[in-house]
């Protein structure tokens, strides 16, 4: 009778396997974590796999080892795949963060429109509210994320800015630029993209440019991404597909067309098409797409035709910029696998050299004194400071100083300033030394956003919307103040045409004003 009931009692649960799974899991965390010289992107990448086997082994021992009546299994394995079901109803990824880390929210029901009606300006254009100093392209008057002659007070610093307007905007990445009293982006509208004016001091909308164009990625976001560029009365910007528009500035009037992926027989970049137009006189230089006939090309400003094309090299995300050193003049581009100097007057590839992986290439280099250019990039790769110089047959060449894994700019641009670089490095704001390369400092993460270099402070924008002011301080991080400009996933290069600031990401814009009594 004893050994009968010893045979039918029931065994206990087995605990000990969920216990290995759990300390395995944080082991793997910690090590990834702590240990693993990786990027955050990737960090975050080689967590989720550990979590999805975690909760994948967790589900095999509830189901097969845990001894827990038969009744529960099935009931914890129908509650949870309720639970998931419900979930999915409910909520949607809208995106990912710069780091890859999903954005979820309620099912709305459809993307946001931006609800702006046009409006007619009856005013005399020169009695407009207009900003004091214009900003005509991607990251100010130099390409260089540098605003020479902007100073601010400590009052006008730790005071948020008065907030002049704010209202929805179509999706997109394109920054702002001002010039007088009129602002101008890049939105998407269903499946057209939008080229707009705004009226600087109200956010009006005066006029509007569109054309077919679509593109839509969960992870790079919709939209365009392209910053436009003002030169005279010309507005030139270029699309997610490669669309390169040049219009009338003052009423959006279009003056000439290129499809540039279509003609250069490329692809559009996985991403969306990035660069910036930049404006040499009166010259329009472009990148291509992936795999076209040629590099770079270049369209006359006025009428569109093309005078040259560079030789080929593979598509990137960043813009091109010019160098000046002395009576040296050059195009440079940071292509993907590569960075590259090209002559100015010619067609001819000066130089070319080897930087980067398989990964986007994103930020601006930096043009130094003496010849020199700094440049970096994120995923892992890190920083190097080049020397351009003349061999003595006359040919170009880069060389490679130093290079270090001390700045890591992703999404973001660095800027420099009496040897030391400050920046984003992969998301946290820091400072190294241009001679080695050296990290100074590394503190406080602000994401993959953006930062301007004024007079006598650094801003910056943040991932999430927030505005940040810094000391330009290469012995320590000193923040001065941080204020919530906007809400959301902000990617979009900020503009300062003082005393306005504009922000905006792919759900809304603002401006604000700075006190200038």
């Amino acid at each position: 009778m004893i050994e009968s009931d010893n045979s039918t009692r029931r065994r206990p649960v087995r605990w000990w396997p969920l216990w290995v799974i759990g300390i395995l899991a944080v082991v793997a965390l910690v090590f990834v974590w702590e240990f693993r010289d990786a990027y955050r992107q990737e960090k975050n990448i080689f967590s989720a796999i550990i979590s999805m086997i975690t909760l994948g082994l967790m589900l095999l021992w509830w189901t097969f080892f845990s001894r827990i009546k038969w009744k529960l299994r099935l009931g914890g394995i129908l509650a949870v795949a309720v639970m998931v079901g419900i979930g999915s109803q409910a909520f949607e990824i809208i995106g990912v963060s710069g780091d890859l880390i999903p954005i979820i929210r309620l099912k709305s029901g459809g993307t946001q429109k931006a609800s702006v009606e046009k409006v007619v300006v009856d005013a005399d254009v020169e009695s407009l509210p207009r900003a004091e100093q214009d900003f005509l392209q991607f990251l100010g008057p130099n390409r260089d994320a540098v605003l020479a002659g902007i100073s601010l007070t400590q009052e006008q610093m730790q005071t948020p800015p008065t907030e002049r307007w704010r209202q929805p905007i179509g999706q997109g990445w394109s920054g702002f630029v001002v010039e007088g009293p009129f602002a101008y982006t890049q939105e998407q509208s269903e499946d057209q993209e939008k080229v707009t004016c705004y009226q600087l001091s109200t956010g009006s909308l005066l006029w509007e440019y569109s054309y077919l164009a679509d593109y839509s990625s969960v992870i790079a976001g919709n939209g365009p991404r392209a910053t436009p560029t003002i030169s005279g009365d010309f507005l030139v910007t270029m699309g997610s597909t490669g669309v390169l528009n040049c219009l009338k500035r003052s009423n959006g009037e279009l003056i000439w067309s290129h499809d540039v992926i279509e003609e250069a027989q490329a692809k559009i970049p996985e991403w969306g098409f990035s660069p910036s137009p930049l404006v040499m006189q009166s010259q329009v230089i472009v990148p291509t797409g992936d795999g076209g006939e040629s590099g770079l090309r270049v369209y006359d400003l006025e009428t569109g035709s093309l005078l040259r094309s560079y030789p080929k090299v593979s598509a990137s995300y960043s813009s091109p910029i010019l160098a000046q050193w002395g009576d040296v003049h050059q195009l440079l581009y940071m292509h993907h696998r590569g960075f590259a100097g090209f002559a100015t007057d010619s067609d001819q590839m000066l130089w070319d050299i080897s930087w980067g992986s398989q990964y986007p290439d994103v930020a601006v280099p930096i043009v130094l004194p003496d010849s020199r250019v700094f440049i970096s990039s994120g995923y892992g790769i890190g920083c190097a400071l080049l020397e351009v110089k003349a061999t003595e047959s006359g040919d170009w060449s880069a060389e490679q100083i130093w290079k270090q894994r001390s700045m890591k700019a992703k999404f973001t641009n660095v800027v420099a300033m009496d040897g030391f670089v400050y920046g984003l490095d992969d998301g946290m704001m820091a400072c190294i030394d241009l001679k080695k390369g050296r990290r100074q400092w590394k503190d406080g993460r602000y994401g993959h956003g953006q930062i301007f270099l004024l007079d006598n402070a650094i801003m910056i924008l943040s991932e999430k919307g927030d505005v940040i002011w810094m000391e330009i301080n290469p012995e320590e991080p000193k923040v001065i103040s941080q204020w919530h400009a906007i809400d959301g996933k902000t990617w979009n290069p900020p503009c300062l045409a003082w005393p306005y600031l504009l922000v905006r990401n792919d759900q809304e814009a603002v401006c604000f004003e700075f006190d200038v009594k």
